[in-house]
Order: C-alpha cells, then sequence, then structure tokens
C-alpha cells in the first residue's frame, strides 16, 4: 500500500512537472590540451524527460587527425558552428527518430501546424467545415496529453507508441465507433506528414498502422411507406424543409454543399444544378439534374423571387442573403423523425441513400454514379440494397464461344 502510494505521488509530480525552465542544451566549446583537442556539448537526454527527471548529458567529439593546428581549429570551429545551428533548431542526436527540430516544443509546433491550416482555409485550399474539424481534433488529443503520467513535451516524444496510445485512447476509453477511429488515424498520418515535412521528425510514427474493419453503417434508407409519411407530413408542415429533402434526395448533393447553393446555380432551362469545386467534396466543379418536380416546388415557393444571390438554403430553408449552417438540416430532421415516429436509424443523410438506391432501381447504375458525382461505380455500389443485387435478364440464356 505504501508503495503505491509513492507510485502515485511520482505519478502525479511527473504530470505537473513543468517543462519550460528546462534547459534544453548548452552550446558547442572547443578544447585543447597538450594531448588532445575535442568539442563537447550538452543534450536533454530523452529517457530523462520520460522518467520525469530531465538532465543534460555531455557529448564529445575529437579532432586529433589533423596535420597542424590551424586547420584542427578551423575544423573544430565549424563543427560548433554546424551544431550549434542545429541544437537551436531543436536537433537532438539521442532521439533516433527526431528531425532537425526534434527538441522543439510540442506546443510550439503545434502553434505553427495551426497557422499553417487556418493560412490554408483563408486561401480557399481548405473547407471551413474541416478546419474547424481539425481544431476539435487538436483539442481532443490535448485533453488526451494531459491525462499523460509525463506530458508530450518535446516533438520527438510523438511516436509509435504514443500514437497507438491515443488511437486506444478514442477508441476504448471514448467508446467511438471503428470508423471514427479510422479518422482519428487519418488525420494523425496528416499531421505526421506535415511533421516529416517540416523537420521535426524523420519518419512518420503511423506508418503500418492499420485501419480498423467498420461495420454495416447505423443509418438505414428509408421505405416507400415512410418515404410517403415524410412527403404529406412535410406538405401540410413546413415545405421549405421539403424542398431541402428533395433536393437531398433527387440530386444527391450532400447537406454541406447545400448549404453553399446560390440561386445563380440553379438553370431551369437546362434543368441543372452547378456545384462548385471550391465547396465539393472531391473538390472538382459538377453539374447534377434537377427533375422537373423540384424545380415546380420551387416556382411553388417563390424561389426564383429573390436575387440570383441569395443562398437557396439560408436560415428556416428559405432564400436568403445570409448562408445557413449544414448543421441546420440535422436539427430539423431530428424534429421530424420525432413527429413521424421515425427508427433512429433514420438520418437526414438517409435520404441521399434512399436517392441512389431508388435511383438505381429506376434509371440505372451509371445515371446514378454520374447524378451522385462518385468517381467509380463501385463507390455506388456500397449504397445498393441487398435485394437490387441480381442475375441480369440478357445473360439468362446466354452462350458464348465456350
Amino acid at each position: 500500500m505504501h508503495s503505491e502510494k509513492n507510485g502515485n505521488l511520482a505519478r502525479e509530480r511527473r504530470k505537473a512537472l513543468s517543462y519550460d525552465h528546462v534547459e534544453k542544451f548548452r552550446l558547442p566549446q572547443f578544447v585543447r590540451t597538450a594531448k588532445s583537442a575535442y568539442v563537447y556539448y550538452y543534450v536533454l537526454d530523452p529517457a530523462s524527460v520520460t522518467a520525469g527527471e530531465p538532465r543534460l548529458v555531455r557529448l564529445k567529439k575529437k579532432f586529433g587527425r589533423y596535420s597542424n593546428r590551424v586547420e584542427q581549429k578551423q575544423a573544430a570551429l565549424r563543427f560548433c558552428q554546424e551544431i550549434g545551428l542545429l541544437l537551436q533548431r531543436g536537433w537532438n542526436p539521442l532521439v533516433e527518430s527526431s528531425g532537425s527540430k526534434g527538441m522543439a516544443s510540442w506546443s510550439d509546433a503545434m502553434s505553427k501546424y495551426l497557422a499553417y491550416i487556418v493560412k490554408k482555409c483563408d486561401d480557399g485550399a481548405m473547407r471551413p467545415d474541416s478546419l474547424a474539424n481539425y481544431r476539435s481534433r487538436i483539442n481532443r488529443l490535448d485533453e488526451f496529453i494531459k491525462t499523460m503520467p509525463v506530458p508530450l513535451t518535446y516533438v520527438y516524444q510523438f511516436n509509435r507508441t504514443f500514437v497507438e496510445e491515443y488511437l486506444d485512447y478514442c477508441y476504448v476509453e471514448h467508446c467511438c465507433s471503428p470508423a471514427t477511429r479510422n479518422n482519428y488515424l487519418s488525420w494523425l498520418q496528416s499531421l505526421s506528414g506535415w511533421l516529416v515535412g517540416h523537420g521535426y521528425i524523420s519518419k512518420d510514427p503511423t506508418a503500418g498502422i492499420e485501419k480498423l474493419r467498420a461495420g454495416d453503417k447505423q443509418r438505414k434508407a428509408l421505405t416507400s411507406t415512410d418515404m410517403s409519411r415524410l412527403r404529406e407530413y412535410l406538405q401540410v408542415n413546413d415545405r421549405h424543409y421539403l424542398l431541402a429533402c428533395m433536393v437531398h434526395y433527387y440530386t444527391l448533393v450532400r447537406p454541406k454543399e447545400m448549404s453553399f447553393i446560390r440561386l445563380r446555380d440553379i438553370s431551369i432551362k437546362e434543368q441543372t444544378l452547378f456545384i462548385s469545386g471550391t465547396v465539393s467534396k472531391n473538390h472538382k466543379d459538377g453539374k447534377v439534374t434537377l427533375p422537373a418536380v423540384v424545380i415546380l416546388l420551387m416556382i411553388d415557393l417563390h424561389v426564383f423571387d429573390n436575387p440570383s444571390d441569395y443562398f437557396l438554403f439560408g436560415r428556416g430553408f428559405r432564400p436568403s442573403a445570409e448562408q445557413g449552417t449544414a448543421k441546420q438540416y440535422r436539427d430539423r430532421w431530428a424534429k421530424v423523425r420525432k413527429a413521424c415516429d421515425f427508427p433512429k436509424n433514420y438520418k437526414f443523410y438517409s435520404l441521399k441513400d434512399t436517392g441512389i438506391t431508388d435511383t438505381v432501381e429506376r434509371v440505372g447504375l451509371v445515371v446514378a454514379k454520374d447524378q451522385a458525382r462518385h468517381s467509380n461505380i463501385a463507390t455506388t455500389n456500397r449504397y445498393i440494397r441487398k435485394e437490387q443485387l441480381r442475375a441480369q435478364p440478357e445473360l439468362k440464356n446466354y452462350e458464348g464461344q465456350l
């Protein structure tokens, strides 16, 4: 009991330890005596950091094989200058996986990483919702670091062991799904790539960590009966949200993309809806077909009486100069689901699942692929219900050459 108490106290002491005041290195010094010439310098011992008792260790390099003392001194001073620059950038020769900035502060590195992704967002290379997602993942990572007996203080500590422990923290302690755990791994791979590219680490600690096999998605497509119930309920109670549901179902446009649609993106003559590559998931411009039934409801709701630069779905799903959020589709769906007594595995995104399976059923797989803007048939195939997998009538009596 006594030893257990001491162990807990030691862990708490290490947890509370601040490394801000810790000396990370001492610059090289050249020494020449009657018998030898060498350069010595000090670096932080990584094992001592792990133990919670950081200390410096002395390293030494001899300069004995030179024809004269002048060349010897010049070589030693060049070495001092080169090693000094490396040490100031965060390099530590005792850290095997460390890049040139391995001993840099983790908080400083993450501040630079955050500034990097914010700049990408400002330049249009990253969507605002992606930036918000990255910020959320950084916050979750910070939460984990605070629970560690020895905090992640230097970048070199971001290694394979840390990554695996963090993924277990997300998956086991926070009971996230395999798919969510895989998303965290994908983000860590992106972060690792940035750290390698900027010289903080020399190899990717996420390499070789496999994704978990995700089970069947919990989201379920709506039955034809429930689709009728949904239409009847919204026709009476919220026709503007009915339009949003129809756009999602017929055009297969994602909720985040829907929030960016402006009236000028709609062509009544061509019956098309333009999706800009700046907001689409695949970063490519695209056009999808607007069935007449959708356009007729837009006309009936006087959608096109508004300025062309208005967003189609502003607040309350009405045309507005103010952009609506992607979250409003899910929030409204939660109330509709309760009113219609739908099961919990009916999500707003279920309308897209239903739309794809119905499109495949009525007009074919290739048309469904193009309308969904999928890169290949395999992606569209994942939405097909088991009952849609059937024999091809044209092949039942087919006779080949064999």
